[in-house]
């Protein structure tokens, strides 16, 4: 007989349907957060100067370095909106949740003495452990592009598969 797990004592507790329902839900509104910071940056004169210059913690003078470069503005200004974009349609939201966790640790420690100053949890954290649970609950498969795009992969493609998600 097989031993049950901690999500077998979760499935059996949880109301699937209404599960679903809030699962899609927070992706969409997560992305649509992701998306609109993105967006705002994209369709502005937005850099990331003013905020990078004044960085704090172990890696300021990393961070301090970036101030006023215009690719790095370019990379997080398209990375959230694309992240967001990813999210809204539940496509690759395995490989946007991942890269999601990176921007929100680069926030983090971007701001680092200010974000611990009432504790070491802020948003950024937050934000950071609902990307992971995107990639470990499979929340592309819940009305999302991920479910149908994985029904057309070959059995052998498992790498491809882990993409899905």
């Amino acid at each position: 007989m097989r031993r049950k797990t901690p999500f077998d004592q979760f499935n059996k507790a949880s109301y699937p349907t209404g599960f679903s329902i809030i699962a899609f839900l927070l992706r969409v509104v997560v992305g649509a957060l992701m998306f609109l910071a993105g967006w705002v940056k994209v369709t502005t004169d937005w850099s990331a100067a003013g905020y990078l210059e004044h960085a704090t913690g172990p890696f300021a003078s990393w961070f301090q370095s970036l101030a006023g470069n215009v690719f790095v503005d370019q990379l997080n200004a398209w990375g959230l909106l694309l992240i967001g974009a990813a999210l809204i349609l539940g496509l690759l939201v395995r490989t946007a949740s991942g890269l999601g966790i990176v921007l929100m640790l680069l926030y983090y420690f971007a701001a680092f003495e200010s974000n611990i100053a009432h504790g070491y949890i802020d948003e950024h954290i937050v934000y950071a452990f609902v990307f992971a649970l995107f990639i470990f609950g499979g929340f592309g498969h819940i009305w999302g592009l991920d479910s149908v795009i994985e029904r057309h992969i070959p059995n052998k493609k498992k790498w491809m598969r882990a993409l899905f998600g």
